[in-house]
C-alpha cells in the first residue's frame, strides 16, 4: 500500500481489523486508516504537525496521535471508516515552546495516558476524563516511546538521548530502575508474559534483550548488514 512521506509508526486495533499509519516527513503530514483484511486505505487526513505517537483504544473506536511541535495529542473518532477529529489533549503552548510529544501509551482501566517527549525530555501523565496533565517527570534525555507491562504496574521508556531503558512505577509514580542499552534506543517489544523486553538500538544496528525481573541485559542481537 502507498504510504506518505516518512511513515514513522503504525498501530493495529485490538480486533486486528484496522491499522493506522502516521506519516511525519517534511512534506504534507498525514494519518492513514487501513482495512487490514481488504488491504485498503479507508481514509487519510492531513495533520499540521505530527511525530510517531499512535494508539487505538481497546474498542477500536478512537485513535490518539501525537501532534509534534503543536504540543498536543489529537483524538480521532473512527466512524464509517473515517477519521474524525473530535478533541485534543494540550500539553503546553505550541512551538517555540519545546515539548514535542512522541510515544503514547494508554491505561484505560485507570483512565490514564502516558506521553513521552523529545524536546523537553519528559514523561507526561494525563488524566483522560479531564484531559489534564497530572504529572511531569524528567527523563534525562530525548525520549522515543513507552510501553506498559501486562499488569500496567510498570511503564518502560526508551530514552533515545541517554541510551537507557527507564522503568517507571505507575503505582507510586516514581522511577524504579533503568538498564543501559545501545546507542539511540527507539522501538520496544515485550513478550506476552511481560518477562522479556526487546529494545532496538538505531545507531548500533542492534537489539538489546532484557530480563525484566532482573533489570539486566541477557544478550545483544546484531542486526547490522
Amino acid at each position: 500500500l502507498p504510504l506518505g512521506d516518512l511513515p514513522l509508526n503504525l498501530a493495529v486495533s485490538a480486533s486486528k481489523k484496522l491499522m493506522a499509519v502516521t506519516n511525519n516527513g517534511q512534506g504534507q503530514q498525514t494519518i492513514q486508516l487501513i482495512d487490514v483484511q481488504k488491504e485498503k486505505v479507508l481514509d487519510q487526513v492531513k495533520v499540521a504537525k505530527s511525530w510517531y505517537g499512535l494508539r487505538f483504544t481497546a474498542d477500536g473506536r478512537t485513535l490518539y496521535a501525537s501532534g509534534g511541535h503543536d504540543n498536543w495529542i489529537l483524538q480521532y473518532a473512527i466512524q464509517g471508516g473515517k477519521l474524525i477529529l473530535k478533541d485534543s489533549i494540550i500539553l503546553g503552548k505550541k512551538w517555540p515552546e519545546k515539548i514535542s510529544p512522541a510515544g503514547i501509551e494508554l491505561d484505560e482501566t485507570a483512565k490514564r495516558m502516558y506521553v513521552v517527549t523529545k524536546e523537553d525530555n519528559a514523561l507526561y501523565v494525563i488524566d483522560l476524563p479531564s484531559k489534564k496533565v497530572t504529572g511531569k517527570f524528567p527523563l534525562g534525555g530525548e525520549a522515543y516511546t513507552c510501553l506498559l507491562s501486562p499488569d500496567k504496574k510498570e511503564l518502560y521508556i526508551s530514552c533515545w538521548g541517554c541510551d537507557r531503558l527507564r522503568i517507571f512505577n505507575t503505582q507510586n509514580m516514581t522511577f524504579s530502575g533503568e538498564v543501559k542499552v545501545g546507542d539511540n534506543p527507539n522501538e520496544l517489544c515485550l513478550n506476552k508474559k511481560g518477562t522479556i523486553l526487546y529494545v532496538a538500538n538505531a545507531n548500533d544496528n542492534s537489539v538489546t534483550v532484557i530480563d525484566v525481573a532482573k533489570r539486566a541485559e541477557i544478550e545483544v542481537l546484531n542486526a547490522a548488514l
